[in-house]
């Protein structure tokens, strides 16, 4: 719902460009540490309040506050955030970050109407079932039905950007897929997020639906664990590398993900087009046999008396159960025998998110729409607790990472990332098997809709207030 309620600073448009959302405009000063973003004057709360630099401060610095327990902490910590004037608000920090202009889509909430609560009790605030917001639409009561609700919402007929063209909106929730593909189906509902495949292909025979993927800023990787025992040795890791089939994964999910090859998504910065990656199993039982592994009786390679065993982790639902048990029998193929481990969700965060207690770890990670991924691949964030989950080191890749993430020009930014890239698929910490997507499913007179790559389902709603029904008129005759 935030996408409908509030706005951030800054937003991405249709074409995942980054446009002033309500700043007016924003620089960068020659330090490169410090931002500088005017703000509109002529927005206002849903109360009719004004909105100025003061909620933008206050929003941060709420963040900022541990007592709040806001998951945005981390990527806040350092920064210094200060209002000069009314519409002026300033963000310092410790070190040049190309990526921090992304972090400016951060919504805004009102200082005036929260200002007064303790920051330890914001997280179960009335505010939160009755918003005030800058956004284009107002909300105005949510309703509780078993396990489903209901949110209705009015058109915000002073939004900055002009009066939403649709006069109201309604978010319903399902206790499951079948029952709002029901609802879709029954025109009770406009348009559905989320489907899965085999809903999505069914409606897609409906000529009076309209069934997108939209590609999510995220992928799913297998994780070698680059100190594990078996696992130092470049080529075991790109013996696992070439005997995986992508297509065949892929087929496992009926093309519900895209491909993805690399640590970078296609639509990003300095994303490598040229990068190829096929299937070859002579390759990779060579690479195993020039690494000392020899193929035994029993089909599993030895080395020194020991057998090449790993131990693949993910946590235990039906699409990562099937991808592990796939992934099983491919390797199996070359010699390599997979112990399965799948874990709860309480299991899986704190032995393998928390401890990196595997060989193998089956994860899908959120990428956003900068390359910086300085967090899962550099060698400073190589240790258990930390998000480098390959615990790989490459002193190559860390410069290039370090260079690209602190220089602002999108040419060397590109060129690094580049490097980066080659580095990687050298390497070979780990398999890119692929890009998450989501579906959307809407009545075909619904209007305006464009299919972006998306951080979340919600992104879906970026140009919301261009969204129109058509609606046919009926002569009644007496």
């Amino acid at each position: 719902t935030s996408r409908l309620i509030f706005n951030g600073l800054l937003r991405y448009d249709t074409e995942g460009k980054l446009v002033p959302d309500l700043a007016k405009s924003w620089s960068v000063n020659d330090d490169k540490k410090t931002y500088v973003v005017n703000l509109r004057d002529d927005v206002t709360w849903h109360d009719g309040s004004a909105f100025t630099a003061n909620d933008v401060v206050y929003t941060i610095k709420t963040i900022q506050n541990p007592e709040t327990r806001s998951t945005k902490l981390a990527g806040w910590r350092s920064v210094t955030v200060a209002a000069p004037s009314k519409y002026q608000v300033s963000f310092t920090l410790p070190a040049t970050l190309a990526s921090f202009p992304d972090a400016l889509t951060q919504p805004i909430v009102p200082e005036h109407i929260l200002n007064e609560q303790q920051p330890s009790v914001l997280r179960n605030s009335s505010f939160n079932t009755n918003p005030v917001g800058t956004g284009p639409f107002i909300s105005q009561v949510l309703r509780a039905t078993g396990d489903n609700q209901q949110l209705e919402l009015k058109k915000n007929s002073d939004y900055y950007r002009g009066a939403p063209q649709l006069d109201r909106f309604v978010l319903r929730t399902f206790s499951d897929s079948d029952e709002m593909r029901e609802a879709l189906s029954e025109r009770d509902i406009t348009a559905a997020v989320g489907l899965p495949a085999s809903i999505a292909e069914d409606l897609a025979l409906d000529t009076s639906i309209r069934v997108s993927n939209v590609p999510l800023y995220s992928g799913v990787y297998a994780f070698f664990k680059t100190n594990s025992d078996f696992l130092t040795d470049t080529k075991v890791r790109s013996a696992l590398v070439q005997s995986y089939d992508r297509q065949a994964i892929l087929k496992l999910f009926d093309a519900q993900y895209a491909p993805l090859k690399t640590p970078l998504l296609p639509t990003q910065l300095g994303f490598n087009s040229g990068f190829n990656q096929v299937t070859d199993i002579a390759a990779a039982n060579k690479l195993l046999d020039e690494a000392g592994w020899v193929m035994q009786g029993d089909g599993v390679r030895a080395k020194d008396g020991l057998p090449l065993e790993l131990r693949l982790v993910t946590v235990d639902t039906s699409d990562q159960a099937k991808l592990a048990t796939d992934l099983e029998k491919q390797w199996r193929e070359i010699g390599v025998k997979i112990n399965l481990q799948l874990l709860s969700q309480t299991q899986f965060e704190q032995s393998a998110l928390g401890a990196h207690d595997y060989d193998i770890l089956l994860y899908g990670i959120s990428i956003d729409h900068d390359p910086d991924v300085y967090a899962y691949w550099h060698s400073s964030q190589a240790a258990p607790g930390k998000s480098n989950f390959s615990e790989w080191k490459s002193a190559r890749a860390d410069a290039s990472l370090d260079v690209a993430r602190t220089r602002l020009e999108p040419v060397l930014r590109t060129a690094r990332y580049q490097t980066f890239q080659d580095e990687w698929r050298k390497e070979a910490p780990a398999i890119a098997l692929y890009q998450l997507q989501t579906t959307y499913a809407a009545h075909q007179n619904a209007q305006g809709y464009v299919p972006v790559a998306a951080t979340n389902a919600a992104d879906r709603l970026t140009n919301v207030e261009d969204w129109t029904i058509n609606t046919k008129s009926v002569l009644k005759t007496p």
